[in-house]
């Protein structure tokens, strides 16, 4: 059997992307019988090696650089700058093409940052909102996934005062239905989907806000027409131990730290960031560019691991269904 292909991006030069691609090669870079190509700059690379892991690397390892490039003098661990947000963009344009052309079965990126690659000109919030440019995509949605918890997103980043405002039945649907869409992923061809409220106690009939009666239920009553197996809006403070013991494959939540505490609680530092809906198979670490700890030989890999092994079992799931 053929090995699925993967293109794991290397994000900020400055980060600790570089550092947990560098561990990686030199503990194994075959996982699940995987095919890893990093995508990034061997220069950065070999400089992550050299200052950081003190060390040349321990196994050979496959390297794809993008089509066009910044120049930069040594690298400035822990520092925002315009030519690491533009390489670490230009990283995951080459991933994508490779993807869309069936190079690769898969990617899996590592940690931008966001005001880097805003200063390298780029108006996008982060790495989602690039991928669905890259591919054409507008109807994607954010799954943050766990080891028992997974969520979708309704609304990604945004101030918590604007939440209320941009949500919408419509942004509901679209995010049940690619959870729904996304059973076939992770072997469930029917998923159990619950949905979350968006006040406390889900409202409480409207005492507490009437967003549940007037935007999400008649949301989750249309997607039941379709025959999707969907519930609620539950409460969200009651409704993850119940995830957590089996009666929901997935969670659709209003806003991001609804839905990012229970992952990050449970799945701390090996949780997955999936984009679903894009016409190519996208996970990513569940962790910034951490420059606080950049360059000092601190940084873990257990989320990349996971992210790869995430990727490798949709792809799996995908050509087996």
């Amino acid at each position: 059997m053929e090995k699925i292909k993967v293109a794991v991006t290397i994000g900020d030069p400055a980060g600790i992307g570089p550092e947990i691609c560098c561990k990686l090669i030199n503990e194994e870079i075959q996982l699940d019988g995987c095919k890893i190509l990093f995508v990034g700059s061997k220069k950065v690379l070999d400089e992550t090696f050299k200052k950081v892991i003190q060390s040349d690397p321990l196994n050979n390892y496959e390297i794809v650089e993008p089509d066009d490039t910044v120049e930069f003098e040594s690298i400035e661990f822990g520092k925002i700058k315009k030519e690491y947000g533009r390489l670490s963009m230009l990283f995951v344009e080459k991933a994508v093409k490779m993807a869309m052309t069936g190079r690769v079965d898969a990617i899996v990126t590592c940690p931008i940052n966001k005001k880097a690659i805003q200063l390298a000109g780029y108006k996008f919030p982060g790495h989602t909102e690039f991928l669905g440019f890259l591919t054409g995509s507008k109807d994607y949605s954010m799954m943050l996934v766990g080891d028992k918890v997974k969520v979708v997103l309704v609304t990604t980043h945004l101030p918590i005062k604007q939440v209320a405002k941009n949500i919408d039945t419509e942004k509901i649907k679209k995010a049940i239905i690619n959870a729904h869409n996304a059973g076939k992923f992770f072997g469930k061809k029917t998923p159990k989907i619950a949905v979350c409220g968006l006040n406390p106690h889900a409202g409480d009939e409207g005492a507490l806000g009437n967003e549940e009666i007037k935007i999400i239920k008649p949301a989750i009553h249309e997607m039941k027409k379709q025959k999707i197996d969907v519930n609620g809006p539950y409460p969200a403070d009651s409704l993850f131990s119940k995830v957590i013991k089996g009666e929901y494959d997935f969670v659709v939540c209003m806003y991001h730290d609804q839905g990012l505490i229970p992952v990050k609680m449970e799945s701390f530092g090996a949780a997955v960031n999936v984009t679903l809906n894009l016409p190519i198979i996208r996970t990513s670490v569940d962790h910034g560019t951490a420059f606080d700890i950049a360059g000092k030989n601190l940084a873990n890999n257990f989320s990349l691991k996971k992210a790869i092994k995430v990727a490798v079992e949709m792809v799996k799931n995908v050509k087996s269904s």
